[in-house]
């Protein structure tokens, strides 16, 4: 559904407009008003509007000049001029500026809902074919580089995909890689001469090294490399089209290559690299167990030595320390929070709690970690919703103080389910609590201002957008702020018609109709009988 803004120096006209005819049969959802071009403006900058209708002749900024302004800015806009005069030269400027249709004054509903129809239709064809099928292809085809680096850096932080679902991203990023084929991952480190260099001249020698790679590898090899966080370029390497070789044969012919590989570097580009490769496992397996691997052996094993060549053979010894994964696979639970995605922020604990009890049951560092991770991440959200950590825990904010108190998993478990409960039903609360205090402030101010009040000046005194004003109010009192203003106005002009002795058009005049003719029409519509004799009787 689309949204209209309909904009004309005459209110009444454009209140008539907006509330008697059916917009939604022809697929308009919301409909703004206007009364002059500068306005106009304003709402288009506080909320996108799809079509416009506008008078040509209005004091100040004209349709002409209005549409001319909207064509720099909202190019996907269309607009519809409505003019008094058959005047060659409003048409001609018209098409200038690509007008959808020009209309003459008075015109009929019914060609009026044509032609907002044909702009709704155009709307429809245009966006479908730049959502179609070619479309997409084509954009994907451009940002395919930038498309691979993101899958392949979201499988080194941990990120999961069913076999069916990476086949489909692999495939669709025209990549050659074949799940639970054989693989291994090189790590490269460029040093000391390549950082000495500009950062034009840097970024090349870069592509040259990939380059070199390449080469080296493409006769019998796919390769699939990015540049991670830390300035090492991770290389994930796979016999041809997935081909099986014998147990560990990939990982000795990659490190032939991988010596090679350090040798033209140094020899054509007069600088060195260090590189760590990982045993043959199957893709995408142990793909952040293995990067990770990799950073710690350039950590520990290389250092700040220059020119080397590391090959990993060894598993973990059991023992040995090691990191939990699940609370720190994507996404983090700080931007779960962040989001305030409840149910993925449960699944993701319960992951990280059953992998605590399944492998570090008996580690109390493990169960610090974990608590420590929580209690950092909730502090985080909870200061960035402007609340006091105090406020949410009670006497629970003690155990802060006093340091963690937990022997079990299940006890750290169950206090963490706690306090997420507490913090979710006071974060709803406080929505609630807000959303009623804005429509609390949209009577008031619409029962004190009734001749002037309107969405947008409503939207403006509560400081937030028109359009997500409409959907809160409605939401809660299940009626739209146009229709409330409407029913205010009819009850309010009854009432006075009841127990004053104002003139009709001064009524009128106090509930925002400019026009006494139209506040009678819209009167009868509502009652059945005009103010009058709703008076008399």
């Amino acid at each position: 559904m689309y949204q209209l803004l309909i904009v004309d120096d005459q209110p009444d006209l454009v209140e008539d407009l907006a509330h008697n005819l059916p917009w939604s049969s022809i697929g308009i959802d919301t409909v703004y008003q206007a009364q002059s071009g500068q306005e106009a403006l304003e709402i288009m900058n506080a909320t996108p509007i799809d079509i416009l209708l506008t008078d040509i002749h209005m004091p100040g900024l004209s349709g002409l000049d209005l549409i001319e302004q909207i064509r720099s800015t909202w190019k996907n806009v269309k607009c519809i001029l409505l003019s008094g005069y058959n005047d060659f030269e409003y048409a001609k400027r018209a098409l200038q500026h690509q007008a959808t249709d020009y209309l003459l004054k008075p015109i009929e509903d019914e060609e009026l809902l044509q032609a907002v129809k044909k702009a709704v239709t155009e709307l429809d064809e245009r966006w479908s074919e730049v959502t179609s099928y070619q479309s997409t292809l084509a954009s994907l085809k451009d940002n395919l580089p930038i498309l691979r680096n993101h899958l392949l850096l979201s499988l080194l932080q941990g990120q999961s995909f069913s076999p069916e679902g990476l086949k489909e991203k692999l495939d669709m990023l025209d990549l050659s890689l074949v799940p639970n084929a054989p693989y291994c991952m090189m790590l490269l480190r460029m040093e000391d001469y390549f950082y000495e260099q500009s950062e034009r001249d840097s970024s090349l020698l870069q592509y040259a090294v990939c380059n070199i790679a390449e080469e080296l590898f493409a006769e019998e090899y796919d390769l699939w490399h990015v540049k991670d966080e830390h300035d090492y370029f991770v290389f994930i390497i796979m016999g041809k089209n997935g081909s099986q070789l014998e147990q560990n044969a990939l990982s000795s012919q990659v490190e032939q290559k991988a010596a090679q590989l350090q040798h033209y570097v140094k020899l054509y580009l007069k600088g060195t690299v260090s590189l760590v490769l990982t045993k043959q496992a199957a893709f995408p397996q142990k793909m952040r167990e293995a990067y990770e691997l990799s950073l710690i052996s350039f950590r520990q094993r290389i250092g700040s030595d220059r020119g080397f060549l590391l090959c990993l053979t060894e598993e973990a010894q059991p023992g040995e320390a090691n990191s939990l994964s699940q609370l720190y696979n994507p996404p983090l639970l700080i931007h779960l929070l962040e989001a305030g995605q409840w149910e993925a922020i449960e699944t993701k604990l319960d992951l990280a709690f059953d992998e605590l009890e399944q492998n570090w049951g008996e580690s109390h560092e493990h169960i610090l970690e974990t608590y420590f991770m929580i209690v950092s991440s909730l502090s985080f959200s909870i200061h960035k919703n402007k609340l006091w950590m105090s406020d949410i825990m009670g006497h629970e904010f003690n155990q802060l103080l006093s340091g963690p108190n937990f022997h079990t998993i299940a006890q750290l478990r169950t206090w963490t389910m706690d306090i997420l409960q507490t913090y979710k039903s006071h974060l709803s609360s406080k929505v609630q609590h807000s959303r009623l205090s804005t429509v609390q402030k949209v009577q008031e101010y619409a029962a004190s201002h009734l001749e002037e009040a309107s969405l947008q000046t409503i939207a403006s005194h509560v400081f937030l957008n028109p359009s997500y004003l409409s959907k809160i109010y409605k939401l809660e009192t299940g009626e739209g702020i146009s229709d409330y203003l409407s029913r205010l106005k009819m009850e309010t002009a009854a009432h006075m018609l009841r127990t004053t002795a104002d003139k009709i058009y001064e009524i009128a005049a106090k509930v925002g109709y400019l026009k006494t003719s139209y506040f009678i029409k819209v009167f009868k519509e509502r009652y059945g009988i005009t103010p009058q004799e709703f008076r008399d009787s």
